[in-house]
């Protein structure tokens, strides 16, 4: 994917993803979400699988979007907010 970071000699060193665009820069396990990319600027790792939207921010906080249900979870996996997804929130978790 070109986002080993390291430096080829051309000046560019990093993720040459860093602009949010294309495919993320890791592989998921087998069965699990891939991720999508990382924010470089927030840090924020967002995963999208169809319909499902699934972001992790660096304090541990995730908040998601499954089957129409908008969760977040404080950093210690706790249910904080449960309830019918409404478009602002899959409109603000896709700007991520």
């Amino acid at each position: 994917n070109g986002n080993s970071g390291g430096n080829s000699g051309n000046g560019n060193s990093g993720n040459s993803n860093a602009g949010g665009n294309g495919k993320g820069n890791s592989k998921g396990k087998a069965g699990d979400a891939s991720v999508d990319h990382v924010n470089a600027v927030t840090g924020d790792k967002v995963e999208i699988d169809g319909k499902n939207i699934r972001v992790t921010h660096p304090n541990g906080m995730k908040e998601e979007i499954e089957n129409g249900r908008f969760r977040m979870e404080d950093a210690l996996g706790r249910t904080i907010v449960e309830r019918a997804a409404t478009a602002a929130d899959v409109a603000r978790l896709n700007s991520f």
